[in-house]
């Protein structure tokens, strides 16, 4: 009797996995053009090159267009890192979560995905960043120079001044009106001038 339920609730969860394969397996994927697909396949080298270097076992996090409003309406390339892996993500530790706009420039998408692949390797999953979301950013911000220079091979002085237009170019958008401006504590700007202050830059808002 007790061997029956056994099998019948396996079979139930058994009928639940392949539904929800099923479910996977109809979802439209999203189709990139060759160009889209060749920097998120340079992001995957770069990852890999990334992790190996700071001995992180594993594949780096994965690259997803999202549906969230705040990617959707944000007026400019963006993403973010988040340690939750989609369905389809099996094996990863997580997502870069991006709007189709973070790929639409060699230079755009090594400046957005980097950033997401400094938040995996410094640890800022699991909420950590909840209460210190400004001092987050700056870290993966800073961080992401070294990666740029050992996953893409950038120099040095290139990294510094990509991520500094990347930066600089959310700040516009926000005086244009285009994207929230943060909080008075955070916000691009004060990123803005913390980034350049770290590599001894000047750094306006203007």
């Amino acid at each position: 009797m007790w061997g029956k339920t056994v099998d019948r609730r396996l079979a139930g969860l058994a009928t639940v996995a392949l539904v929800a394969l099923g479910l996977v397996g109809c979802a439209r994927p999203i189709r990139y053009t060759d160009p889209e697909q060749a920097r998120i396949d340079e992001y995957e080298r770069a990852g890999e090159q990334v992790l190996r270097s700071r001995s992180i076992e594993g594949p780096p996090p994965a690259v997803r267009v999202g549906s969230d409003r705040a990617l959707s309406t944000a007026g400019r390339p963006a993403g973010y890192y988040t340690d939750r892996a989609s369905f389809g993500e099996f094996g990863r530790p997580g997502s870069i979560v991006i709007n189709r706009a973070a790929v639409s420039d060699d230079y755009i998408a090594q400046a957005v995905l980097s950033q997401g692949l400094a938040h995996y390797v410094l640890g800022h999953g699991d909420g950590r960043c909840r209460d210190r979301r400004h001092e987050c950013e700056v870290e993966a911000r800073i961080t992401s120079v070294e990666l740029l220079m050992t996953g893409w091979g950038l120099e040095y002085a290139d990294a510094v001044r990509l991520q500094y237009a990347y930066l600089k170019s959310v700040v516009l958008a926000v005086q244009r009106g285009e994207q929230p401006g943060g909080s008075d504590q955070g916000g691009p700007c004060r990123e803005l001038q913390e980034f350049a202050a770290r590599f001894q830059m000047s750094g306006t808002c203007e």
